[in-house]
């Protein structure tokens, strides 16, 4: 199976999928969203403005299947750049996890706090 087909199977069968892009040495990366939900045009621009001169290139497809992280790589890299991918993808779930959570709090919030201001109030006068 070649490369493309690994890394679409992948992509498509993870909940959550990123394209990793990475200067040769690997100490400047940028991940792409693929899954959950695809960047914006309006992000996708806003990051290629940050690309002249970073050298990057794509080294890969990284993904969440279950609670497994796979990965597949378009060549083998050094134990150092596959490390600074993990770390990179960790900060990328953090994040994603944190912010979701943050936002879900937020509604959960606000419709208790509705739920209780419709509640009857039994006080005496």
């Amino acid at each position: 199976m070649t490369y493309s087909e690994k890394s679409t199977q992948l992509a498509l069968n993870s909940s959550i999928a990123v394209l990793a892009l990475s200067n040769p040495e690997c100490t400047d990366l940028e991940l792409l969203q693929l899954k959950p939900r695809q960047m914006s045009p309006g992000d996708l621009a806003e990051l290629a403005a940050r690309w002249p001169g970073r050298n990057l290139r794509s080294v890969g497809v990284i993904g969440l299947i279950g609670a497994s992280p796979r990965c597949v790589l378009k060549e083998p890299l050094e134990p150092e750049q596959v490390s600074a991918l993990t770390d990179a993808f960790l900060a990328y779930l953090h994040a994603l996890f944190c912010d979701g959570f943050a936002e879900q709090q937020e509604v959960v919030e606000i419709q208790e706090l509705r739920r209780l201001w419709s509640l009857p109030d039994t006080r005496p006068n």
